[in-house]
């Protein structure tokens, strides 16, 4: 090969690596570019700095996160975006310590002087070995940490309600109990041979009390109110009987002051409405109330008038006014907030929290209602509000009391009723078990103070109810009851518990009938209220109606008819001919009424109505003998309920139309031979 030849072979691979050479460079600045490309397009802040702090590259998203241009950023040192001056050499230390750093926490600020939190995930970036600058990622989790803040500033808010919802709790309890004791002994002195002065001084004690604990109440409802903790209830009851009712019961405190209580309800109101009787009752009560006090002279005029009744809603106006002492103007924009009294006189000559108002206006707000006031100093006020009731569309149940006579009736069979009563307090104890004996002399009771006590007698002896007080040593109510409900055997375990609780705070009753109990009472306990509770719950508990342990049970005799059979009637009545008398009249009186309702609900297919009478008449057919009565009522009851094998009610209503009307005039026939 001669040198050209060789020279030219040479040159030829040169050219050719050239090529391959422009080739790779090509491929390098493509891929270049698709990579600046990639990172441009990415939505978190990307960046490379030298070791002093230039920005030598970064992409768009970085400019837009500090606020700046990219022409800014270029001559912009890396240590004026951090909001303190130390932040850049304390991060760098780290990182060059570490070489690595993930999700460091900063404050960086942007050019407008905006502080942003952020966090940092960076490296450090070698060159033969050498620092040449840090390359990282920065996020923006300025949202992200508002809303932790702000989560935190709920869950302590929750936190402090929820202190504040237990402290209320303790403190009504710890109030509650000794005014339990006050107002007991204060009863039962009232019920003893007393001076006129006597007399006075525990009027003078009966008043105090009875403002502590409206003071105590008015705490509490406000709490709940302001927690957001009170339920409303939705049930049809009659507006007119509410209203009637309340002014009747404080008419008393007017005449007191010789003033006239005057009500006026416009007759065109509905019958039936639904919505929460007792807030309206409170709030009327506040209402009324606040127009005895502060009127010295002349009268208070209730006023209940129908506005107009839209989509099967009636719209309500109420007034109650007055002549009293009245509102200045510069009070009537604050007379609804917290704590607040039309003067600075107002609590020392009145009394009262000055919560008042206050919760009746929340009151009105949660049923939808609007509230105002007009009043002149010296020229008396006038209170006005109104609210949507829901109209009744159908037969319904109405929960309404006893009447008197039915209660007074039931009392009376209560007899030797025998009582277990769960109280750690002396005094409570003494003042409890002499309210029961005042009204039944023939009550047997037993004491104990703790819930290992409570198991214990259950164990050596029978009782008919358990009167327990929820907080108690060694072993609380709550604790007691739900050991007897699962650990003891039946009847015991079935034995009806009545709650005695000093905590008045929302949840108190759900946690008491979660534990097992059948009902609860609030101290301080008013006798007439308790009677009427122990009353409720044995009759819920069957204690009225019980079967006879010895007995036949009622049969049909040859020729079809319904037997009556009055032996667990007369074991239950004992000797007492008045009792059976009464009871008789009652059945006699009642129990058409009641099968002509069972015949109307069945023919309007109301089967809430069925449900209802047929749960009322099992009483009549148990205390008649009537078993197979019984057991129909219980499946027509059933049936009702749950909606199923309707069709088979006719039938089964006629057999008991059928058997009423035969044992009713056996019953008739009873009653003509005991009189």
């Amino acid at each position: 090969m001669s040198d050209f030849d060789f020279i030219d072979k040479i040159r030829d691979l040169l050219a050719r690596d050239f090529v391959h050479r422009k080739g790779i460079e090509k491929q390098l600045f493509g891929s270049e570019e698709k990579y600046r490309s990639l990172i441009e397009q990415l939505s978190e802040a990307i960046y490379f700095t030298s070791v002093e702090g230039e920005f030598i590259e970064f992409n768009k998203a970085t400019a837009d996160l500090l606020g700046y241009t990219s022409e800014e950023l270029k001559s912009l040192n890396a240590k004026h975006i951090y909001a303190e001056p130390g932040d850049r050499e304390k991060f760098i230390d780290i990182i060059n310590h570490q070489t690595e750093v993930v999700d460091y926490e900063v404050q960086l600020r942007r050019k407008s002087g905006e502080l942003i939190d952020c966090i940092e995930s960076s490296a450090v970036k070698y060159y033969r070995g050498k620092i040449v600058g840090y390359q990282g990622i920065i996020r923006d989790i300025t949202l992200r940490k508002k809303t932790e803040s702000l989560q935190r500033a709920k869950d302590l808010a929750e936190q402090a309600n929820k202190f504040k919802a237990e402290f209320l709790a303790n403190m009504s309890h710890e109030i509650r109990t000794p005014m339990n004791a006050i107002m007991g002994m204060v009863h039962l002195l009232h019920q003893t041979d007393l001076t006129e002065k006597q007399r006075g001084y525990l009027e003078a004690i009966d008043t105090s009390a009875d403002n502590l604990l409206e003071l105590i109440n008015d705490i509490l409802d406000f709490s709940k109110i302001e927690a957001g903790k009170l339920q409303l209830e939705q049930k049809y009851f009659s507006l007119k009987k509410v209203v009637t009712a309340l002014v009747n019961t404080i008419r008393f405190k007017a005449e007191e002051k010789q003033l006239n209580l005057i009500l006026n309800i416009d007759k065109r109101i509905p019958e039936l409405v639904s919505g929460d009787s007792l807030r309206l009752n409170q709030i009327l009560l506040n209402l009324v109330s606040n127009a005895i006090k502060f009127t010295q002279h002349g009268e208070i005029r209730v006023t209940v008038k129908l506005i107009d009744v839209i989509d099967d809603k009636a719209r309500i106006f109420f007034t109650v006014s007055d002549t009293g002492i009245g509102i200045s103007q510069d009070k009537l924009n604050t007379i609804f907030d917290s704590f607040t009294q039309a003067t600075t006189d107002t609590t020392r000559i009145y009394g009262g929290t000055g919560l008042g108002l206050a919760i009746v206006k929340r009151l009105i707000d949660m049923l939808n209602g609007v509230i105002m006031v007009k009043s002149k100093p010296g020229e008396g006020s006038e209170f006005i509000f109104e609210i949507d009731f829901p109209v009744q569309k159908e037969s319904v149940e109405l929960d309404e009391p006893d009447e008197p006579g039915e209660l007074m009736n039931i009392i009376e069979e209560v007899g030797a009723c025998r009582i277990l009563l769960a109280e750690d307090h002396p005094i409570n104890q003494l003042v409890t078990s002499e309210m029961l004996k005042n009204r039944w002399e023939q009550v047997q009771i037993d004491i104990v103070d703790n819930g290992k006590a409570v198991i214990r007698k259950l164990s050596e002896s029978p009782y008919d109810i358990i009167l327990m007080d929820v907080q108690m040593p060694e072993m609380n109510g709550h604790d007691t009851t739900r050991y007897i409900r699962s650990n003891m055997e039946k009847p015991v375990a079935e034995i009806p518990i009545l709650a005695f609780t000093a905590y008045a705070t929302t949840g108190e009753a759900e946690k008491c009938i979660e534990a097992g109990m059948d009902d609860y009472i609030s101290k301080p306990v008013d006798p007439d209220s308790l009677c009427k509770k122990i009353c409720e719950v044995l009759r819920k508990a069957g204690y009225f109606s019980r079967k006879p342990i010895i007995g036949e049970k009622a049969a049909s005799n040859s020729n079809g008819h319904t037997k009556l059979d009055l032996e667990y009637f007369h074991t239950i009545t004992e000797e007492d001919t008045e009792l059976k008398v009464r009871m008789m009249r009652i059945m006699l009186d009642e129990t058409p009424v009641e099968v002509r309702k069972l015949k109307e609900f069945l023919a309007e297919e109301n089967w809430d109505g069925v449900r209802s009478m047929a749960h009322k008449m099992k009483s009549s057919m148990q205390f008649l003998g009537l078993d197979d009565m019984l057991e129909l009522m219980r499946s027509i009851e059933l049936s009702a309920k749950e909606k199923n094998n309707l069709q088979a009610l006719p039938e089964k209503v006629n057999k008991v139309v059928l058997a009423c009307d035969a044992v009713m005039e056996q019953l008739r026939h009873e009653l003509e031979k005991i009189q």
